[in-house]
């Protein structure tokens, strides 16, 4: 069984041969991870761990982005340097959306200054798909990836909206003026439309749409304003992806069960990252089970960074025992952090491969 058959079959709840298993890790822990198996490239590593799926995106442009300048990360998409405050750098992106960047450290920063503060929503330019740059990209890992499952990621919206607004800014509008954020949600939601289509129509599998609206221990907003102003725009993706025969996963940190229902509802097919800090997954599965297949599941605030390898193995055991053997596939909640020690994500993946065969579970 090849890993794309291994992963369709664990979203529609046909049984595997094993648990799939997914990848997601910053640059310093990858660096060392790539060290400790000594190997050259990341395509490398995800076979010598048996990851099952592959990742690829869209690319956007024009927007706030100019041409010829050095391209650095961003936020949520690229930006470039515009100058520096208190020893922080500080950069513009696509979107407009300006922030600093920690010097010593990657993807450590705070938002500065939000567009749609300082100009009128209709002189906004807005970004555009690069549908030419993106068929190129996709076309090439589906060619590439063809026994891979292959999950596209778009943009996302309630985040990208909230910074181009002001978080508490775009809280109030819901309130105060609904119709304005109606619209930045609009213009958010047009490009997504475009994105989902393209690569529906270049083959991937699953569409991945990362939008946090869960906290710690809440939602950001309360269940009726997620419903109002969220709700109806994902099940349009939904529905464009399900027509095309394209499965829909939705992300989103945090405690999210209010919505949980919702979700099923509209038609969400995968739910990541059932964060164990903030929600319990066999809970999830227990309710939801027969419904979503959880992705996800090993806390990247807990279990990786602060276990025992030992431990490590224990909880992944745990995990194929009660979310599988179908349903689910594991992979760690968000990004691998710095400081992750390489003990324990070695001992997550071999202990996946050792208890996540369907024969052992069963």
């Amino acid at each position: 069984m090849d890993s794309r058959e291994r992963c369709i079959r664990a979203i529609t709840h046909e049984l595997p041969d094993r648990i799939p298993l997914d990848f997601n890790c910053r640059p310093e822990p990858l660096r060392e991870l790539m060290n400790t198996l000594q190997l050259d490239s990341y395509e490398r590593l995800l076979k010598a761990l048996e990851i099952d799926v592959r990742h690829v995106g869209t690319k956007l442009r024009g927007g706030y982005l100019p041409e010829g300048v050095e391209v650095k990360e961003g936020p949520y998409a690229p930006a470039y340097t515009i100058g520096h405050w208190r020893g922080f750098e500080v950069r513009r992106d696509l979107w407009g959306i300006e922030s600093l960047w920690a010097p010593d450290h990657t993807y450590t920063y705070t938002y500065l200054r939000h567009p749609l503060q300082h100009i009128p929503l209709d002189e906004y330019v807005w970004p555009e798909l690069d549908a030419d740059a993106t068929m190129s990209a996709v076309r090439e890992a589906r060619r590439r990836y063809e026994n891979y499952c292959l999950v596209g990621g778009i943009t996302h919206l309630w985040e990208i909206a909230w910074q181009l607004t002001g978080f508490n800014e775009a809280l109030k509008m819901m309130y105060r003026e609904p119709q304005t954020l109606e619209r930045v949600l609009d213009g958010v939601d047009r490009i997504r439309v475009e994105e989902v289509k393209l690569l529906c129509d270049l083959g991937v599998d699953v569409i991945c749409d990362g939008d946090d609206v869960g906290m710690q221990r809440g939602m950001m907003m309360s269940p009726e304003m997620w419903r109002r102003f969220l709700k109806p725009r994902y099940k349009r993706l939904i529905d464009l992806c399900h027509k095309r025969g394209v499965f829909f996963m939705f992300h989103s940190d945090g405690w999210i069960e209010p919505i949980i229902p919702d979700l099923v509802e509209i038609g969400v097919d995968i739910l990541n990252p059932i964060q164990p800090e903030c929600m319990n997954p066999y809970r999830i599965k227990q309710f939801y089970g027969d419904k979503l297949t959880l992705h996800g599941t090993m806390g990247v605030q807990s279990t990786l960074p602060f276990s025992t390898p030992r431990e490590v193995e224990e909880i992944v055991k745990e995990r194929v025992e009660r979310l599988g053997p179908t349903g689910f596939i594991l992979a760690p909640t968000h990004a691998i952090q710095p400081k992750t020690p390489v003990e324990n994500i070695l001992a997550m993946y071999r202990a996946a491969l050792r208890y996540g065969r369907v024969g052992h579970h069963l």
